[in-house]
Formats: structure tokens, sequence, C-alpha cells
């Protein structure tokens, strides 16, 4: 039969093997932390293997049905927002907090009790030695301009501490890396991207966040592109595509920016990015002389007359680009083709109005990826955090000097906690200092 021990190793009583302590070891075992990591790392490939939050259509033209069904099933479309994918990463948010609390609460009560060794046991340590009795006032002088906290003052001697803060550097890094996954939950959790795809001089105040279930939802302030340009290589790959986006609020112009790959416009928390580029068709018409724009799935309605621009082609049977136009007929629908590069297939007469399609422009539109994550400040101070943990456990040299009274002598020992090497620099530099005070 096992006995349960606690963080000093020491056998607990029988009425200290509570339900408390139970959920304390499992929660805060290194076994469910490897656990749960494992599961999250494998979760995490999985997630970069599978597309995430793709159209249905195409995950059709990827997957076969059945396999279909075990994604949506396990939501491995979505991963990161998968409830069991948050469960794991609060799971291993309660075995850090716990594991922080077994390792750290015994660890500072247990700080507290200072008591000064006995001359026997401070002569047994590798830096150790002993001087005058009447140098002792120069040896603490000397010892405090590198061990400035005196823990013990008594009769018997002293004990002075170097950095007594680098017992904090390991627990920063625990709490910074809550605060990492505290701040990760937050953007999973009410984060989102979206996209937004505007023309020349367009303006939209919302964006559709993609998904199982595509939606649009409010910006909370409008987009304005007022002007997109994109430039190509001589090989005809593109260079550099910029788009000059407005932010509008309440009918005013209050940001402007060129947004770029790497240049986004940041507003309200929200980043937005330039994501891609394309070209969609303007078809200019004259109906009855009248100027008419419209792009695919547009329509135009004038006095019982309706028209509606279905569908374009680049080539039609080598005829060039032209658009399938829908007008009713008598009340029937019907469809026609319109060329632009053929002067017989141009003009057409619609439901008694005289249709000519004077031309097909390429325009332009900007697709900008609009990003959210109200955890990037928790995620940036848990960075922070653990950059100075980090710091303080590789850098910071702490340790302890005892002085203990002898009838006719003093002893001076050191104990280093982190680092004995350097630690046993700063000893000899301070023992030399004091033995060349001597000479002098």
């Amino acid at each position: 039969m096992s006995v349960i021990k606690n963080n000093r190793g020491e056998p607990l009583p029988a009425k200290e093997k509570s339900l408390k302590n139970i959920i304390l070891g499992f929660f805060g075992s290194v076994r469910l932390a490897v656990a749960v990591l494992t599961f999250i790392a494998l979760v995490s490939i999985l997630g970069t293997i599978i597309k995430q939050n793709a159209p249905p259509d195409e995950y059709l033209s990827l997957y076969s049905q059945t396999s279909l069904k075990i994604i949506s099933l396990f939501g491995l479309d979505d991963v990161f927002h998968a409830p069991w994918f948050i469960g794991a990463i609060v799971l291993f948010v309660i075995n850090l907090l716990v594991c922080t609390y077994n390792r750290f609460f015994s660890y500072f009560r247990a700080e507290k009790k200072v008591r000064l060794p006995e001359e026997k046991a401070l002569m047994s340590l590798h830096m150790c030695f002993k001087l005058n009795l009447e140098r002792e006032k120069d040896a603490i002088a000397i010892i405090k301009k590198r061990f400035r906290r005196i823990l013990y003052q008594g009769e018997d001697g002293v004990v002075l501490e170097r950095a007594p803060y680098a017992k904090y550097g390991v627990l920063l890094i625990h709490g910074s890396i809550f605060i990492i996954l505290i701040g990760s939950l937050i953007g999973l959790l009410w984060g989102y991207k979206g996209f937004i795809v505007l023309h020349r001089g367009e303006v939209k105040d919302m964006m559709v966040v993609r998904g199982r279930a595509p939606k649009e939802i409010p910006l909370g302030f409008a987009l304005k592109c007022r002007d997109f340009n994109v430039s190509f290589y001589p090989n005809g790959a593109p260079r550099d595509y910029v788009s000059r986006l407005e932010v509008i609020e309440k009918d005013r112009v209050i940001l402007e920016k060129d947004v770029r790959v790497n240049s986004p416009l940041s507003h309200k928390g929200m980043h937005i990015y330039q994501s891609s580029y394309g070209a969609s068709p303007t078809f200019v018409f004259r109906v009855d002389g009248e100027p008419v724009s419209l792009r695919e799935q547009d329509s135009h309605e004038d006095d019982g007359f309706i028209m509606i621009a279905m569908r374009f082609e680049k080539a039609i049977h080598d005829f060039g680009p032209g658009v399938q136009v829908a007008f009713l007929d008598n009340g029937e629908p019907r469809t026609t083709w319109f060329l632009r590069d053929i002067p017989r297939m141009r003009q057409r007469d619609l439901g008694g109005k005289k249709v000519v399609l004077e031309d097909i422009k390429e325009d332009l539109w900007t697709g900008l990826e609009v990003s959210y994550d109200p955890g990037i400040p928790f995620v940036w101070t848990g960075f922070g955090l653990m950059m100075l943990g980090l710091y303080i456990n590789f850098f910071v040299v702490p340790g302890k000097i005892f002085l203990r009274r002898l009838p006719d002598s003093i002893i001076v020992a050191g104990v280093g906690s982190r680092h004995i090497d350097r630690f046993g620099e700063i000893f000899e530099k301070i023992k030399g200092n004091l033995y060349d005070t001597d000479a002098s």
C-alpha cells in the first residue's frame, strides 16, 4: 500500500488524506499535464492538416461523404473553437494553477523560517572561511554591498540574502503561461475573423464571418475603398497591391490609411489586413439611349422592363467576352447573349427596349481580412512576464551569506540556490576583498 506524502516528501497523517488532497493530487499531476498537452498538440496538427472554416462545397471536393460526416461530427473543420478543444485548454489552465499552488505555497511558507546553521554545518560547506572576530563590522559592510537583505540578525550572527526576488522567477513563468492561456481562451470565445470585398468607391459596414453557417456581422463603423492598385513583376506575378481605405463614423472620415499585406489598418481593436484581390466585370449598356452599368447578378428595372446580367464568360467560342442577360418577354422569362467584339451581337431588342452592350470593363476589387482578438493584450502581457521570468532564472544569481560569531572568530559561509559557479565567483570576490583589507 502506497503512502500519501506532502510536497516535502513527508507522510501525511491519516486525517490529511482528504478529498481535497486527492483532487489537488490529480489536477496538479505531471501525468495529467503531459496527457493534456499531448492531446492539444495532436489536435493542433489536425487543425493544420484539415482546412478550417472552408465552404461546404470545398469540403465535398476534398473528402468523401463518410469522412465529411466524421469531420462535421467532431468539429474538425473548426478545431480551435470546438467545445472539447476549449475544454482541454481550461483543463490545462486548472492543472497549471494547482501545480503552481502545490509547488509554491509550501515553499514560500517554509521561506519565512530563517535560522543560522551551527558551526559544524557551516564548516562543512564548500564556500566557507574564518576571520578574526574584530573584522565582523568590515565583513558585514563589504558583504552588504552585494547581499542587501538581512534575513536574520541576532547575538549569534547574521544571515544576508542576495536577489530575494529570484525565487519568483519560476512563479512568473508559470503565471505568464496562465495569462497567455487565458488570453487565448478569450480570443477563441469572443474573437473572430471576417472578410470584406470592396470595389473602388464602395462603402460597407458589414463583414462576412466564415464557418459552417457564414453570417454577416456589423463592423461598428463604415469602411470605404477610396482606391485600389496592383503592380506586377515582368513575369506577371503581383509585386504589390495596396488599398487606400477610409474609416467613416457618423458620416465623417476619421482615419485614412494605405493597407498592404504587412501593413494593416487598426481601429477599435480590429486589424484589417490586405488579403487578396481580383477583378469582376462591369457591363456598360445603353437602354433606349440611357446609360446603365451592371455587375453579375445585378438587375435594371424601368417602367415594367426588367433585365438581369446573369453570367459572364471571358471567351465564348473564340468570339471574345460576353454576358448572358435574362429579361421578360410578354411575362415569360428568356435569356440571350451579348458579345462585345461582334457588332451584330452587341445589340438586341428586349421587351420592347433597344439594348446595346457598349463595353465590358474589369473592375478590380480588394479582399480584406478583419481580425478581432480581445485576448491579445493578455497574450502580450504574458509574454512580457515570461521574458522577465526567464531573465531572472538565467541571469540573476541568488544566494545567502551566513556570519556566525564564535568566541575568538567569525565564520563566513555562502550557499547559492542557483548558478552555483557564478555565485562562487561572487563569494570569492568577497573573500578576496576581506583578505586584501587584512593585508593592508
